[in-house]
C-alpha cells in the first residue's frame, strides 16, 4: 500500500482482501453489487474528496477572499470543465482518450508522489503507475468494460471491441511491462519503497483480476485514490495555517457535494425516463472525467509546493 497512513493502508488492504475472497467464493455475486459498490465509493468518498477545490485553489494560488478571487477561481474551474464536456460533446473519442490521458497522470502522480526518489524525474514513473491503473479497469474484464466504453462513445459494442486489443494479451504485456520497468527503478535508484510497492502492485492486480472492474475501481478511487488524497489535503491544510479534521472536510465539500449528487440524480432520472438505465455508469464515468481536469491542476499544484 502505498500511502503512509495506517488507518487508510489498514482499511483499503482489508476491503480489497474482503471482495478478493467474495470473487473467489461466489464469483456470481460480484455482477449483481458491482454497480451499486461503485456507486457508494464515487457518492461517500470520490466526489468529495475534490469538492473542497475552491479552499485548496484559495492556498495553491493565494486567492483572496474577495469577489474577484472566488471569480478567478469558478472562471477556471468551470473553464475547464466546460472544455472537457464539450470534447465528449463533440467528439466522444478525444473526449474519452483525452480522459485516459489525464487518469493516468493524476492517479500515477496521486500514487508515486511519496516514492520517486527526490531530484528523480517523477513523470516517467507517474505514466507507467497510472497505465496499469487503467490497464486494469479496461482489460481486467473486457466483457464489462468494452460495452461502458461503447454507451460512452455511443458506438456498436462489437465494433469498438473489433477495433481494441485482446484484453488478456493487453493485460498480461502491461503487467509485465510495469513489473520490469519498476524493477529496474528500484536497480537503479530511481523509486523508493520496493516492498511497499511490490505488496501493494500484487494487491491491486488481484483485486481487479478477481473481483472485476466497477469493484476494483470502485476501491482504488476510493480508498487508495481518494482517501489518500484527503490525508495530503489535511495536511498540506496544517501547513497553511488552516486545519481541518475529518468532520470539517465532509461538512465544508458538503455543497459541492451536493451539487454533483444532484447531477448524478438528474442522470438517474434521465436515464429511467427514457429507458437508458443500462448507459448510467458510462454517464457517471463521464461525469468523473469533466470533473478530474480542474481538480487534476490543482492537486498538481499542490504536490509542487509540498515538494518545494
Amino acid at each position: 500500500m502505498l500511502h503512509k497512513s495506517t488507518i487508510v493502508v489498514t482499511l483499503a488492504a482489508s476491503v480489497s482482501m474482503l471482495f478478493i475472497l467474495l470473487g473467489l467464493l461466489f464469483p456470481g455475486s460480484v455482477p449483481a453489487i458491482s454497480p451499486w459498490i461503485l456507486l457508494a465509493s464515487v457518492i461517500v468518498i470520490g466526489i468529495p474528496h475534490g469538492a473542497i477545490d475552491h479552499i485548496m485553489a484559495e492556498k495553491v494560488y493565494g486567492l483572496d477572499n474577495t469577489w474577484r478571487g472566488t471569480a478567478k477561481f469558478y472562471g477556471g474551474y468551470l473553464g475547464l470543465m466546460f472544455i472537457v464536456g464539450m470534447l465528449w460533446l463533440l467528439e466522444p473519442v478525444i473526449g474519452m482518450l483525452f480522459f485516459f490521458a489525464i487518469s493516468i497522470y493524476h492517479f500515477g502522480q496521486a500514487d508515486m508522489e511519496d516514492f520517486v526518489i527526490p531530484g528523480s524525474t517523477g513523470i516517467p514513473w507517474y505514466v507507467v503507475r497510472g497505465s496499469l491503473i487503467l490497464g486494469l479497469i479496461l482489460f481486467s474484464d473486457t466483457a464489462v468494460s468494452y460495452p461502458i466504453m461503447a454507451q460512452a462513445l455511443h458506438i456498436d459494442p462489437l465494433t469498438l471491441a473489433s477495433a481494441l486489443p485482446n484484453g488478456s494479451g493487453a493485460l498480461v504485456a502491461l503487467i509485465v511491462s510495469y513489473a520490469a520497468l519498476f524493477a529496474m527503478a528500484q536497480l537503479s535508484g530511481k523509486v523508493a519503497g520496493g516492498r511497499r510497492l511490490l505488496a501493494d502492485s500484487v494487491l491491486i492486480v488481484m483485486l481487479f483480476l478477481v473481483a472485476g472492474p466497477l469493484i476494483g475501481f470502485a476501491v482504488y478511487f476510493a480508498l487508495w485514490h481518494s482517501a489518500g488524497h484527503i490525508i495530503e489535503m489535511q495536511q498540506y491544510l496544517r501547513k497553511k495555517n488552516r486545519p481541518m479534521s475529518l468532520k470539517s472536510f465532509y461538512k465544508s465539500a458538503a455543497p459541492f457535494t451536493l451539487i454533483s449528487l444532484f447531477g448524478l440524480a438528474m442522470l438517474a432520472g434521465i436515464n429511467h425516463a427514457f429507458g437508458l438505465e443500462d448507459q448510467f455508469i458510462a454517464l457517471m464515468f463521464i461525469l468523473i472525467s469533466v470533473l478530474t481536469l480542474p481538480h487534476m491542476v490543482i492537486v498538481d499544484r499542490m504536490y509542487a509546493q509540498l515538494r518545494g
